[in-house]
């Protein structure tokens, strides 16, 4: 999961030069220029966005390197948005590969050749991510552009990208360094990974015209074209991709490589563009600026997707039963903040280290906007001083099993340090405030958050778009689908019915008894949390202590205490035995200690039911009845690959569920999963995450079994 840094040094013209592949990042005439001339020319990007007619202009980068050609096209767009603000294409999509990230002070060094870029930069490095294999995705609001900042090794990363059919790239900026000097990158599986990803028409524009690149390209389907390259290289070359070549349409372009394109597109159809049976999730008419949504639920999940959607201009109506937001497992007054994360790069682990950095960047911005708002003002005058706090995160070693495990995780060297770290006691007790004799692991992004509150700074933000409409004590009861205008019915207990193109179903535990989530294994469990009122010695608590249980810095004068966890369990009254519990859990654990000893509990107390599944994993995607489609895929069973099965149904519901006790560092990316592919855009995971939190896959899991 940790990649290599490049190791870098910069030339006599303050040019960054890569020492493993003893090649400059950009020109040395002029960086900017050559971005222009190659890439946002060599694919004609400014005549094409002035004909496009579709929301997103989807760019596709080999070589992240310092960043350049991102801030180029970004203030090119930008640009172009104002000059013409009611233009259909509204958002541009930067998707781009580095295996070997440079470290973010050699980003700085490098960008600040380029004061003409300073805004954009700037941007740029406040976010950028610690070096962890994957994908980050960025968001830069103020330029209507996302960047997938895919951090591994191009060819194990573009086989992982879920795509239409139809492909999921507009341009290509081939800009790996040269294929001399970086071999191993220009290769066949690069060509026909390019073909998969690419619309019929899609572009490309690289300054090589080496012949290895050439032939690689035109036998894959691409139109190959010279131009004059830039400063001192003669040629460069640009194309694009005739997805519909074969034998009878040979292009002049490519005829000597005709029957190997040919060949080659064969396959490329028949395997790489089949998707994965029911894991697919383009399989829907894609939600558009007209769209209507009904989302139900009252949770941060809720929350997450009238966010994700609003932005995107979808109009969304948010259904709840009570008459205020956050009455289920998200009323809890605090909750902690860190990732769960083991010794190996496991897909649970993964999953937590994405969704967490994610997270902590969508909070930041949430937490920005409300200072920026009104809603700063108001609070002055509210009993709550804070509502959140980044104070980070100690996992106590507290026994010799946590100890062997921590002491593998950091040994495995999985991690960045940035994410996770070992701390020793006296650093530990530094971090807490409190004297503790226990070694520990430090998450220094973590926290504490208020999520109630959290809840509501989201909604607000959606309804700061004029997109979001509200309606409070709307108790859901059933889906049903209509035929005619091709919505669905939403019915509630009142009688009440809302019609909308889709449905996002965000219940937690209300799910559990919805007829739409059958053939969905659930798995509710009830979490009781203290609320132990501040006092010596935890008063000085600085940090979100960790173990069995958890302990966090005092908000309004409390401090919670937490948590028990009881299968099956739908009730929400607090019980005695259960406080007894979470303070026998605390005493276990701080056993060297006399903290929890010394505490007066006065039984305050919060009870909730959260949602779970038996893997642990969110659930994110259409629901069907599975039970019923399980026969469909029988032939799992016998060993028929995912792409040789069907995909499932066309439908108007989906989930975003089973959260459990993560959603606080869950919720914000699994929305953006869930939003992402509705409106058929890019996919901020890879795909074997994605398969890991999809609806159908309990269904596959059985299929294969053969447990008809």
């Amino acid at each position: 999961m940790k990649p290599k840094h490049a190791q870098v040094h910069f030339n006599e013209n303050g040019t960054p030069v890569a020492d493993h592949f003893d090649d400059v990042y950009f020109s040395n005439d002029s960086g900017i220029d050559e971005t222009q001339h190659v890439f946002i020319e060599g694919n004609d990007l400014h005549q094409r966005w002035t004909s496009w007619n579709k929301p997103n202009f989807i760019i596709a980068e080999t070589g992240f390197g310092t960043g350049l050609n991102f801030l180029v096209v970004m203030r090119e767009f930008n640009a172009f948005r104002q000059a013409n603000p009611q233009h259909p294409l509204k958002h541009l999509y930067f998707l781009t590969t580095e295996k070997f990230p440079l470290p973010k002070k050699d980003i700085e060094q490098a960008l600040s050749s380029f004061p003409s870029l300073g805004a954009q930069a700037s941007a740029l490095t406040k976010v950028y991510p610690m070096g962890l294999d994957g994908c980050h995705r960025l968001h830069f609001e103020d330029y209507a552009t996302t960047l997938d900042l895919w951090i591994g090794d191009v060819h194990q990363l573009l086989p992982q990208w879920h795509s239409p059919e139809d492909g999921l790239v507009d341009a290509w900026f081939l800009d790996g360094f040269a294929p001399s000097k970086n071999p191993d990158m220009w290769t066949d599986t690069l060509f026909s990974q390019m073909a998969r990803l690419s619309k019929d028409g899609t572009s490309f524009g690289t300054f090589t015209a080496a012949g290895i690149v050439k032939r690689g390209l035109a036998s894959v389907g691409f139109t190959i074209k010279k131009r004059p390259g830039f400063g001192r290289k003669r040629d460069m070359l640009t194309g694009s991709f005739n997805a519909n070549v074969n034998n009878d349409t040979p292009t002049t372009e490519m005829s000597e490589h005709n029957s190997i394109a040919s060949e080659s597109l064969k396959t490329i159809k028949s395997k790489l563009r089949k998707p994965e049976g029911p894991y697919y999730r383009y399989n829907t008419a894609p939600l558009c600026s007209s769209s209507n949504v009904v989302v139900v639920g009252s949770g941060l999940a809720a929350a997450t997707v009238c966010l994700a959607l609003t932005k995107r201009g979808v109009s969304v109506t948010l259904c709840f039963d009570g008459d205020t937001l956050a009455q289920g497992a998200s009323g809890n007054p605090q909750g902690g903040f860190y990732p769960q994360l083991h010794s190996e790069a496991s897909i649970a682990s993964r999953l937590q280290a994405h969704s967490f950095l994610y997270a902590r960047r969508y909070y930041d911005g949430i937490f920005a906007a409300v200072e920026d708002s009104d809603t700063a003002a108001s609070r002055k005058d509210a009993s709550s001083s804070n509502t959140h706090d980044f104070c980070g995160v100690v996992q106590l070693s507290f026994n010799d099993k946590v100890e062997t495990r921590q002491t593998k995780l950091i040994n495995n060297d999985v991690w960045p340090p940035e994410l996770i770290r070992h701390i020793n006691s006296k650093e530990l007790s530094d971090i807490a405030g409190l004297t503790l004799p226990y070694e520990g692991l430090y998450i220094p992004s973590g926290g504490w958050l208020s999520p109630p509150t959290l809840v509501n700074d989201i909604v607000d933000s959606a309804s700061a778009t004029g997109l979001l409409t509200l309606k409070p004590n709307h108790i859901f009861e059933r889906c049903n689908k209509t035929s005619e205008a091709g919505e669905t019915e939403v019915v509630f207990k009142s009688g009440k019915r809302i019609y909308a193109d889709h449905v996002v179903l965000a219940l937690g535990a209300g799910a559990v008894h919805s007829e739409a989530f059958e053939g969905l294994p659930l798995r509710p469990v009830r979490g009781q949390v203290e609320a132990i009122p501040t006092q010596s010695p935890i008063a000085s608590l600085k940090t979100v202590l960790c173990h069995k249980g958890y302990m966090t810095p005092a908000m309004d004068g409390r401090h919670a205490l937490g948590s028990t966890y009881v299968k099956d369990d739908l009730n929400v009254e607090p019980r005695e035995e259960e406080t007894q519990q979470n303070l026998s859990t605390h005493e276990q654990a701080l056993a060297h200690t006399d903290i929890v000893s010394q505490l007066n509990h006065d039984n305050a107390a919060r009870a909730a039911t959260r949602l779970g599944s038996p893997d642990h994993q969110p659930v994110v995607g259409a629901l069907h009845n599975f039970t019923a489609l399980k026969p469909d895929y029988a032939d799992l069973a016998i060993g028929k690959p995912l792409n040789q099965v069907k995909t499932l149904p066309n439908g108007n519901v989906s989930t975003l569920s089973c959260l459990g006790s993560r959603g606080l560092t869950t919720a914000p990316l699994m929305a953006e999963v869930l939003v992402s592919s509705l409106l058929q855009e890019p996919l901020p995971l890879n795909n074997d995450l994605l398969n890991a939190v999809n609806t159908s896959r309990f269904m596959v899991r059985e299929a294969i079994r053969g447990n008809m």
